[in-house]
């Protein structure tokens, strides 16, 4: 029996590819991730045993939903989305009760939690963020943030496409590659990964666990 999209998330497909295409340094890929990223990076983030998740960068929210159905009914999930197209068809499709969805940057999550009702530490930080085509002095702003915001025990999840460690592309850099791996150890105490070939494009899963703060 064929079966369809639902509307909205015909519309959300829609939308990160109309992003990707004209504003691909910020999505850093065409289409959203597919179910075999999505699960393997919601696995690696252990969301059934976290209070409080942060997402950056959720885009459309092709991780949102099946994050959220993961966490647990008393569990707190905050959304941090720099474009704001993406964030209002985000808060539009999922109302989630336990969902805070912020506009912003993920330079700022201290800043936009404690704006938000919530000013101690979270257990997981989800990262579908591009990193290798953030500027550079961005990006370590973000990891620096993520770090900070992360308890003790918590755990930094991120994904990276296995051509980046060769060919990553920006306007202002051309083709250049990025190792995903040494960027995240200069911020993490502990950094593993894993890969998952069938997305399209093949990527990793990082896992990273923070320096305890003394």
């Amino acid at each position: 029996m064929m079966t369809t999209m639902p509307s909205e998330t015909r519309h959300s497909v829609f939308t990160f590819v109309k992003k990707g295409l004209t504003e691909f340094e910020q999505t850093a890929s065409l289409l959203p991730s597919q179910r075999f990223l999505v699960n393997a990076m919601i696995d690696a983030a252990e969301p059934e045993q976290a209070k409080v998740v942060v997402e950056l960068g959720p885009g459309s929210g092709p991780m949102t939903g099946p994050l959220l159905r993961r966490m647990r009914s008393d569990a707190r999930l905050f959304t941090i989305e720099i474009d704001p197209e993406l964030h209002a068809e985000l808060k539009e499709n999922e109302r989630d009760p336990r969902a805070t969805h912020l506009l912003g940057s993920a330079e700022d999550i201290g800043a936009l939690l404690a704006a938000n009702g919530h000013a101690g530490k979270v257990d997981v930080v989800f990262s579908s963020l591009g990193l290798s085509l953030i500027p550079d002095g961005v990006r370590e702003r973000i990891l620096e943030s993520a770090s900070a915001a992360l308890d003790d025990h918590g755990v930094y999840t991120q994904f990276g496409y296995f051509h980046t460690r060769y060919l990553a592309w920006t306007r202002k850099t051309g083709l250049v590659g990025f190792d995903y791996m040494a960027t995240l150890r200069r911020h993490f105490a502990t950094v593993t990964r894993w890969p998952v070939a069938a997305n399209l494009p093949p990527a990793w899963v990082y896992r990273a666990r923070p320096r305890v703060k003394g």
